[in-house]
């Protein structure tokens, strides 16, 4: 009995090997390739229909705050919240930015890690639960052209002022723990590698060039070294806060639909009149000639150029025309990342196609209305052929980025491996599709609708509004000139979109995926077979 079972247990053991030999040795069945498929829009009889926003928006969703300008470089704002549901009668609230249009702020992720650092100190030493509770409420936020701290707490405004600018203090910084910031930041780039990040950088230095400011200046792991030495980090500190332009939000807990214009007015000038504000906050200098952030016309001005306006520059792959697929090669994963874009400055091109008042619009038109048309969310195009017709992917998205020193259109989102070359192509085909035939009015309305409702929605809140404001500012356009972009998109026809989308696209799209380079290549070079693939590194 006991050699029988034994003899039982061999045969299966064999029986399980030869079915994992066999797994091992199974050709993958990768998806097919399939011509795009369209989504339907059909008018409701029934349905209310958004009307575009105009210069005379009422009290509820106004666009401009009520400002006092305390120096050259420092403005203060309040809002004239009317809608007590927008606001919070508990807490007060702090939103204090710095901005640089004229040039990228240099390494911003390290002034966050280290902004982060000196509050976790600050709080281990506070022992007072009203104040307690202000730290907790703290946040930073930085791009590369602004850093950003915000704080809601029940306390006076008055008191929290001086938690908020004692970050910019020069000494602020100067006993933190810096091992303590740059394993963070060490940590945060290996995390990078599975939320986006690092791809998104890697996109970046293909699209814009590795000498373009915003590849410079953003995950520097020379810098990140060289923090030990005691210097570093207080001239990187004050550099940057002596080149932004400083705005500060406030709204009261009182600040609610009893008040009006005039209790705004009152509130920035009793700031402005009681606060002691730093001496850094109220210079006046030649240093800082641009007003409210806005673009300066002097040294600066080569830094506005579009990143391929110089035949010679190391412009990525937008001259080149060559149809390269850059492939960052991760072995083992079970995904491809994958980001399509193009550099979409053309100032010159769309004006021509447009009438007054239009025709004065800057040239994002373009790529502000072909991002919410091929790839916002749910009901993008790419969405509804490739996820929801297809399952390709979980989700597929499109964004237009109008930074003040470069202007790009770029799509991104994940697949299986068996779907790699799949869902390249499909995104690949649907960027040439929009531009060979026309959209209908009725899908131009729709991505209308969304950007319309967007921006009212942005409006109905505080923070919405904050961040409209700035930018505005770096842009160097007014509220009223946002919004009549945003409404000229209402009235585009579907030839002038046509021709928008020719302009817009044009070019060969920069692709960078980031995937197991032995599991798709093969199968990205059958559904692409006129691309070549390159691998590249992460760095």
């Amino acid at each position: 009995m006991v050699i029988a079972i034994k003899k039982y247990q061999i045969s299966i053991l064999l029986s399980f090997s030869f079915v994992i030999l066999g797994c091992q040795h199974s050709p993958i069945n990768f998806t097919d390739a399939q011509p795009p498929n369209l989504p339907e829009f059909t008018v409701l009889e029934q349905a209310p229909s958004l009307q575009p926003l105009t210069a005379s928006i009422s009290a509820q969703h106004s666009i401009e705050p009520t400002s006092v300008k305390l120096s050259e470089i420092f403005t203060t704002h309040t809002w004239p919240i009317k809608n007590a549901a927008t606001n919070s009668h508990s807490l007060n609230r702090i939103y204090f930015i710095g901005l640089s249009a004229t040039a990228s702020l240099e390494n911003p992720d390290v002034l966050i890690e280290a902004f982060s650092q000196r509050l976790s100190e600050l709080a281990n030493q506070q022992h007072l639960p009203e104040i307690s509770a202000c730290y907790n409420s703290i946040r930073f936020r930085a791009s590369l052209h602004s850093i950003t701290t915000t704080m809601q707490c029940s306390q006076p405004i008055e008191n929290m002022l001086p938690l908020i600018l004692g970050f910019w203090d020069i000494e602020s910084l100067s006993h933190i723990n810096i091992e303590t910031v740059q394993r963070n930041l060490n940590l945060n780039k290996h995390i990078g590698a599975f939320t986006g990040s690092e791809i998104d950088k890697a996109f970046r230095n293909q699209l814009l060039g590795k000498q373009h400011p915003y590849n410079l200046n953003i995950a520097n792991q020379e810098l990140v070294k060289a923090l030990d030495e005691p210097e570093r980090l207080s001239q990187l500190h004050r550099s940057t806060r002596d080149k932004m332009q400083w705005h500060l939000f406030s709204a009261t807990a009182d600040n609610s639909d009893t008040h009006n214009l005039s209790s705004s007015h009152n509130l920035s000038s009793n700031m402005a009149r009681e606060i002691t504000w730093p001496s850094w906050l109220m210079q006046n200098n030649s240093h800082h000639s641009a007003h409210n952030g806005q673009r300066g016309s002097g040294n600066d001005s080569t830094l506005h150029e579009s990143p391929n306006a110089d035949p010679d520059s190391d412009s990525g792959s937008k001259l080149n025309q060559k149809q390269t697929i850059y492939l960052i090669d991760a072995p083992d994963t079970v995904q491809t990342q994958v980001r399509l874009g193009f550099i979409t400055d053309n100032k010159k091109q769309s004006h021509s196609l447009l009438s007054p008042p239009q025709a004065t619009l800057d040239s994002s038109l373009g790529c502000k209305t072909i991002a919410p048309l091929l790839g916002r969310s749910y009901t993008g195009r790419l969405f509804y052929d490739l996820r929801e017709t297809r399952g390709l992917t979980y989700g597929i998205y499109g964004r237009c980025i109008d930074a003040p020193l470069s202007q790009y259109l770029y799509f991104y989102g994940n697949t299986a491996l068996e779907n790699s070359g799949a869902f390249i192509k499909g995104i690949v085909d649907h960027t040439q599709l929009i531009t060979q035939q026309t959209v209908s009015q009725t899908e131009i309305d729709a991505v209308a609708t969304y950007l319309m409702g967007q921006r009212q929605l942005s409006m109905d809140n505080t923070f919405g509004r904050e961040s409209d404001y700035i930018r505005n500012l770096l842009s160097g356009k007014s509220a009223v000139q946002a919004q009549q972009q945003v409404n000229a998109i209402n009235s585009l026809t579907p030839e002038q979109l046509r021709q928008l989308s020719i302009e817009t696209l044009s070019s060969v799209p920069t692709i960078v995926l980031r995937g197991d380079a032995d599991k798709i290549s093969q199968d990205i070079n059958e559904k692409l077979p006129n691309w070549k693939i390159e691998r590249i590194s992460a760095n």
